[in-house]
């Protein structure tokens, strides 16, 4: 009977020892950082934003048509900045997204065009 009795209770303890464990891991999954969920006007931007770097790295485009190409999409919304050098400036400045991404010109260049976009 006592043998029966030592089972039970390793059992209990391995019970205990495992509810505990898990209840450990759930606490360090809601300590985990949060992604952000974004809103369908946000992604929108951000595709938006995206296909004008595709379209400016599989094509030459100077820096006149990256403002236009800007401008025609977004407005005075929108900033364009290649290498640091700011090419336009938004006349609004609220919510900020960004899409960045490397050029490669005729002379293989790297050019690094950062297009951040100002929305309400």
């Amino acid at each position: 009977m006592s043998k029966k009795l030592r089972n039970v209770e390793k059992g209990f303890v391995f019970t205990l020892e495992a509810g505990v464990s898990i209840m450990l891991f759930g606490l360090m999954l809601f300590c985990l950082p949060q992604t952000q969920n974004f809103t369908l006007k946000e992604l929108a931007i951000i595709q938006q934003a995206d296909d004008l770097l595709r379209v400016w790295s599989a094509q030459e485009t100077n820096e006149s048509e990256m403002i236009s190409d800007t401008n025609k999409l977004f407005g005075e919304a929108a900033e364009v900045w290649v290498n640091s050098k700011q090419l336009s400036i938004a006349q609004k400045k609220l919510n900020v997204i960004s899409a960045e991404g490397a050029i490669v010109d005729l002379f293989l260049r790297e050019n690094m065009v950062k297009v951040l976009v100002y929305y309400d």
